[in-house]
């Protein structure tokens, strides 16, 4: 191909004029492409484009009207340089997404005998409750209904498995010291708490909660490890405050994610709703809908964000948008409960597409082998070898 037929037939793929023909010369063009000095400048003049414009078309190529019944696999693909990107797009389009979700998907699971006979279910609702006095309550064992009672304040437990506090007399002040209870979801685990002041908490896995079984003065304080989902009751005269590690996500009434996992390089804040106050030291930001506040040693940094991705966990996906092996192994590790060990190279893949939650880790690793990334599972332990 020369030059100038290149270039044009970057034009009318960009512009949404290629025909599938020219669309299979393009992805060969690429794939035989290795880097020639007298193409680097125009190639990577365009790099950018074609990124954006592949990112543009999975996004439209994944959604799909209806769910599925099995697999519950939405799609999957990954892409190492804009060549193997165009590549995919062109030479697969939208048929590898159809083609996950179709019967050929379970017969070639079942051929991946090692990693089914270790299989490992995927994360459910488990957490335990601690109270003020010590004592723990397996949440997922309890009986439905009164699980607490404290002075006015009742802990029960509903029929579709989440915790509730009910304060009968809101406005008393409680003699003495606060009391506080901690809800602690393990790896593999998952829980829904509405607070006494009526705000809303989803707990992913390996995460916890710790807030007191009144909210009296003027303040609402919470501490979180790991990472949650909170929808605030709103409450003018007492601001709402999410404590974790040494930074604070302070509100009125809203609905915003915090992700504060220990083996992550910072703090998370995404805000769906309302406004939020990020602060961290002398240092403080505020964010709008849509955006996403990253703390860390350099500061607090405002980036805007799709909050779809961001609160995929809660909706019962894995969304990976561009996330590297690792990023994933660890969403993975954190809701099979399992160890990753490397194999010779880590690779530096990324990723693009959804996946359901509520599947077997076979399946999973199965999608992502698809992408020619092994894997194995061995007591508990997920295997990556390039």
């Amino acid at each position: 191909m020369q030059k100038h037929e290149f270039l044009k037939l970057i034009d009318k793929y960009l512009a949404g004029q290629a025909t599938a023909a020219e669309k299979k010369q393009l992805s060969v063009f690429f794939e035989s492409f290795q880097g020639d000095a007298e193409w680097d400048e125009k190639v990577l003049g365009v790099k950018q484009k074609l990124e954006d414009k592949m990112l543009a078309n999975i996004r439209q190529a994944i959604v799909q009207p209806e769910p599925i019944a099995q697999p519950k696999i939405v799609n999957l693909h990954r892409f190492r340089n804009v060549a193997a990107a165009v590549a995919a797009l062109a030479v697969m389009g939208t048929a590898v997404y159809h083609w996950i979700g179709k019967h050929q998907y379970p017969a070639q699971l079942a051929q991946n005998k090692a990693v089914v006979k270790h299989d490992v279910d995927p994360g459910d609702n488990r957490a335990v409750l601690t109270l003020a006095n010590g004592q723990k309550v397996i949440l997922d064992s309890a009986k439905i209904g009164l699980l607490n009672q404290s002075g006015d304040i009742s802990i029960n437990k509903t029929d579709d498995g989440q915790v509730v506090y009910t304060d009968a007399d809101k406005d008393h002040a409680p003699a003495g010291a606060l009391a506080y209870n901690t809800i602690s979801t393990p790896r593999g685990g998952q829980f829904h708490v509405v607070l006494p002041d009526g705000t809303t908490v989803f707990l992913n896995a390996a995460s916890s909660l710790k807030f007191p079984t009144t909210f009296s003065g003027n303040q609402r304080d919470v501490e979180l490890t790991g990472e949650g989902y909170f929808e605030v009751a709103h409450n003018k005269a007492k601001p709402f405050t999410v404590q974790v590690k040494d930074a604070q996500v302070r509100v009125l009434g809203t609905h915003f994610n915090v992700s504060a996992y220990s083996d992550d390089k910072g703090i998370k804040a995404t805000l769906l709703e309302g406004a939020v106050k990020l602060i961290r030291g002398d240092v403080s930001n505020t964010l709008k809908p849509g955006q996403q506040g990253i703390i860390n040693d350099n500061g607090i940094k405002v980036i805007d964000v799709d909050t779809d991705e961001e609160l995929a966990w809660k909706n019962g996906l894995f969304n990976f948008n561009r996330s590297n092996i690792q990023d994933i192994m660890k969403e993975l590790s954190r809701w099979y409960d399992t160890e990753v060990v490397y194999e010779g190279k880590i690779p530096d893949d990324e990723f693009v597409g959804k996946i359901r939650r509520d599947v077997k880790l076979s399946q999973v690793l199965h999608i992502l082998e698809l992408s020619h990334v092994r894997f194995r599972i061995e007591n508990k332990k997920i295997i990556v070898a390039p």
